[in-house]
């Protein structure tokens, strides 16, 4: 009989030391995929413009970068990022990426529902919203399965690496 080894995963704020390993790892996922606003010339940030970036995040009390990791490996960020003023600082906006190679594993949602719990913690945070073209189809799934709404759809929001111009969802959670 064999044994399975068993998987660590592990869910952490990211922090200025990860500025390189973050670069690195959002040059790589944007030449993944053609479903996000990244595309193959990576996130354009040094990891000097990354850590000031990271220390930003850290410093407010209505933003978050999360990693995840997977047997010490970065596999997954989530990044909710909201203005500092008064009249919008209730608004998280969400970025969240998994490595291609581990899509359909559930991921995603689970490093989505740890974002929402932590807008919830904040007292901050009342609304996050997220833009999701809508031919991802299996990310719209997601989104509306942890309670995100479609808002609206913005007509040509995106356009593909073969020239194809793309709609895209405008979807909203009320964090109450």
């Amino acid at each position: 009989m064999t044994k399975q080894k068993e998987v660590v995963l592990e869910i952490r704020q990211a922090e200025g030391l990860d500025a390189t390993l973050l670069v690195d790892f959002l040059d790589q996922v944007g030449a993944e995929s053609d479903y996000m606003t990244l595309d193959e010339a990576g996130i354009g940030m040094t990891p000097s413009d990354m850590e000031r970036f990271l220390l930003l995040q850290e410093r407010a009390d209505n933003r978050i970068c999360l990693l995840l990791f997977l047997d010490q490996q970065l596999v997954g960020l989530l990044n909710i990022t909201a203005a500092p003023q008064r009249s919008v600082r209730h608004i998280g906006e969400v970025f969240i990426v998994i490595q291609k190679s581990y899509w359909n594993q559930g991921l995603g949602q689970i490093l989505l529902e740890e974002g929402v719990e932590w807008a919830h913690s904040t007292g901050v945070l009342r609304k996050l919203v997220l833009t999701v073209q809508v031919r991802n189809k299996r990310a719209v799934h997601v989104y509306q399965k942890l309670g995100f709404d479609i808002e609206g759809c913005q007509a040509r929001g995106a356009y593909s690496a073969e020239g194809e111009f793309l709609d895209v969802y405008l979807m909203g959670k009320l964090i109450d």
